[in-house]
């Protein structure tokens, strides 16, 4: 009998089992495939993602196969009709996004998921039936030689992506959005430096939709649209595919080795529930975008992070069941947001008729025209996912300060160390002040309270043990929220602020209250 049974070991699956594992959840994974496929099918991951990676301690790793894109640009036959700045360093530390190789960090999850004591995870095992009571979830698997066994557990997170065998069982079915096309992806390796490559390119031509990015450091991906008049394996053939890369962005085979081509559905939908009784779905399973914001295994990881932590809490007996239920409160319209922009994002490249190319590219002229006068204080790509607007956060009547946005990391120190503000001033719940001891406005109740949940302090002041808030970040968020104290939750956003240590004590009957609903 397990705490938590996963359904599937692609990213959204193996970042689930880390998390769960490394806060001693015993966990299951069923993966009906034997090895991991080590092939690229990502090529972006974003700076929350990154920040991930550096809670697990796979940043460092990771990094040799990665690489920062500096500019997004989006041209028509050569023309440039924007081009914008990529940050360097965004709300979560990291670059807003950066180029990646996905086998690199898939194998560091792996790693780290197979070393947990906590952690079972059987490969070459498909799940074929499954079954729910008030107690505990069933789930059949078949071998390869045909050979049957049920794994039991408390909880289940079907991650087993876009053809996803769970979704259907439960009686979910998608919601389409709109997008709905096949698209030809090409990867390919480095043989020979080839000057002049773009970072990353959108090519909104009207005969050959489509766009390049450097992946990692040795590696390559294209994506073309494939036209209604040609067939997807024809498109595929080697000599198509290297028609398609006769152009100034693409090369020849001495310049690439090809190492995949694939045709993939570029797709907008979206499960119409998350959650059915014990079972939650992650990842593809609960939802499919076009990729032109580089954000579906990302939403992913996203799913699996937000889930973990809460069912965590639910094992443990820290919190009760209703706490799961912000679980598709929160990441649902979320999801659907990032859908929609992909989307939005996606029918600018792919415009066919040349009046309206015309029309788009006149507006994005203006566009480019307004970056340039705003000399880099004006962002265009920067699509940042959305915050909470229900869920678990601050429930006071009106929006309370800072309740669902992003807690961000900047830099921090204190008398022992000094670095990324993660690294050094803590995780999980967290109480962040400044002018004052928020401990002192605290019962011992509270305070109790707060201890069982692992929680800690942060406090920015001068005092011995206070930290020193390098970068400003900090500041300038109390600042804006016009407080003192903000409560952070376990995963990098916030619960809500209040002006100072005085409003604490309510905050944190608001969340006690919301942790212990459902608690027997």
């Amino acid at each position: 009998m397990y705490d938590v049974v996963i359904v599937g070991y692609g990213p959204t699956g193996m970042l689930a089992a880390v998390k769960l594992g490394r806060a001693g959840v015993k966990v299951a994974v069923v993966e009906r495939y034997k090895s991991l496929y080590m092939l690229p099918r990502v090529g972006i991951v974003h700076d929350d993602i990154m920040r991930m990676f550096q809670e697990i301690g796979i940043d460092e790793k990771v990094k040799p196969a990665t690489q920062f894109l500096p500019t997004y640009e989006m041209i028509n036959n050569g023309k440039i009709l924007l081009s914008n700045n990529v940050e360097p360093y965004a709300a979560h530390g990291w670059p807003e996004f950066i180029s990646i190789y996905q086998p690199a960090f898939e194998a560091e999850l792996d790693n780290v998921a197979k070393s947990l004591p906590s952690v079972d995870v059987f490969q070459g095992e498909k799940a074929v039936a499954l079954a729910q009571d008030s107690a505990k979830v069933s789930v059949s698997v078949e071998a390869d030689d045909g050979a049957h066994r049920v794994i039991q557990g408390q909880y289940m997170i079907a991650a087993d992506g876009g053809n996803s065998f769970v979704r259907p069982a439960l009686g979910l079915e998608y919601e389409f959005l709109g997008f709905d096309q096949d698209w030809l992806v090409i990867d390919a390796k480095i043989r020979r430096p080839k000057p002049n490559m773009p970072p990353l390119r959108q090519f909104c031509e009207p005969q050959q939709p489509g766009m390049t990015m450097q992946m990692g450091a040795n590696h390559r991906r294209w994506s073309f649209m494939i036209f209604e008049n040609e067939t997807i394996k024809s498109a595929m053939k080697p000599e198509n595919v290297w028609k398609r890369l006769d152009r100034p962005e693409g090369g020849t085979a001495d310049d690439f080795e090809l190492i995949r081509v694939a045709s993939y559905k570029f797709t907008s939908q979206l499960a119409t529930g998350w959650q059915v009784g014990r079972v939650f779905l992650a990842g593809d399973a609960a939802h499919l975008m076009p990729p032109f914001l580089a954000q579906g295994m990302c939403s992913g990881f996203r799913d699996a992070y937000n889930l973990a932590w809460k069912l965590e809490l639910v094992v443990k007996g820290l919190a009760g069941e209703d706490l799961l239920k912000s679980y598709e409160a929160e990441r649902s319209p979320n999801a659907r947001a990032t859908i929609i922009e992909s989307a939005r994002v996606g029918q600018n490249v792919v415009i066919r008729d040349p009046e309206k190319a015309r029309a788009r590219d006149a507006q994005l002229a203006v566009m480019q025209a307004e970056l340039e006068k705003a000399k880099g204080q004006k962002s265009l790509i920067a699509f940042r996912v959305p915050g909470f607007t229900e869920g678990l956060i601050a429930s006071a009547k009106g929006k309370v300060r800072g309740a669902g946005d992003v807690f961000p990391q900047g830099r921090v120190k204190n008398t022992h160390a000094e670095g990324p503000f993660d690294d050094v001033a803590g995780r999980g719940f967290l109480i962040v002040s400044r002018n004052g001891d928020p401990a002192a406005a605290l019962s011992a109740e509270d305070r109790a309270f707060w201890h069982s949940l692992g929680g800690g302090f942060v406090c920015f002041d001068a005092h011995p043990g206070g930290f020193a808030d390098l970068e400003g970040r900090y500041t300038q968020l109390m600042d804006e929220y016009g407080c003192d104290v903000i409560v952070k939750r376990p995963d990098y956003y916030i619960f809500g602020a209040c002006p100072s240590a005085a409003e604490l004590p309510a905050l944190i009957a608001d969340l006690r209250g919301q942790l212990r609903a459902g608690l027997n």
